[in-house]
């Protein structure tokens, strides 16, 4: 896994980035939208996402403004004075895909809290990319082990995570309330 952070999906140019919190607070209340519609009482919520964002990691990936590029014309247009003075000057940034990390206190675990892809971009690869780059990440950062749950009917999700090289490992039964179990998946360098 190579880690690539910007690409071109159908014409339309994507970032992946890491959020920042005293920049990104923009996106803040869009997450915590987003995933109440996924993940109800689950999401990681208003009051969650700031520290979030501050004591763990929130890796997203961005629709930027600007979709008529192609692959042809990318780096014509993108060193052009006109894209450099005026299209860049009025780029905006879409939420389209996230996940959030916390680090346990053995620093050689990571957990993935939340993984998902706003409706309008679901199915084209983008929570895939995303995954790829904070696993990337996390390798990177000496992480051993990634944990995270997911609903055991959630089919793609769990083919997602296996793809990544996530197994699962237990059944946790209740997890999320009366009758909502969940499959621990692990990912382990151990």
């Amino acid at each position: 896994m190579k880690m690539k952070d910007n690409y071109i999906l159908n014409g339309d140019s994507f970032n992946i980035r890491e959020l920042c919190h005293a920049k990104d607070q923009k996106f803040f209340n869009e997450i915590v939208e987003h995933e109440n519609k996924v993940f109800g009482e689950g999401s990681v919520g208003k009051w969650n996402i700031k520290p979030f964002v501050k004591y763990g990691k929130v890796f997203v990936v961005l629709k930027k403004g600007l979709n008529y590029f192609n692959q042809k014309n990318f780096k014509e247009k993108e060193n052009s004075e006109t894209f450099n003075r005026v299209e860049k000057s009025t780029a905006s940034e879409e939420l389209v895909s996230v996940i959030e990390v916390l680090r346990g206190f053995d620093v050689e675990t990571a957990y993935i809290y939340g993984v998902s892809t706003v409706t309008g971009y679901e199915r084209q690869g983008h929570a895939e990319r995303l995954l790829n780059y904070v696993m990337d990440y996390l390798i990177k950062h000496d992480i051993l082990t990634v944990e995270l749950t997911v609903a055991t009917d959630n089919e793609g999700a769990k083919n997602l995570y296996r793809k990544a090289g996530f197994v699962i490992v237990e059944k946790l039964e209740n997890e999320y309330g009366e009758n909502t179990d969940r499959y621990l998946m692990r990912y382990s360098r151990r």
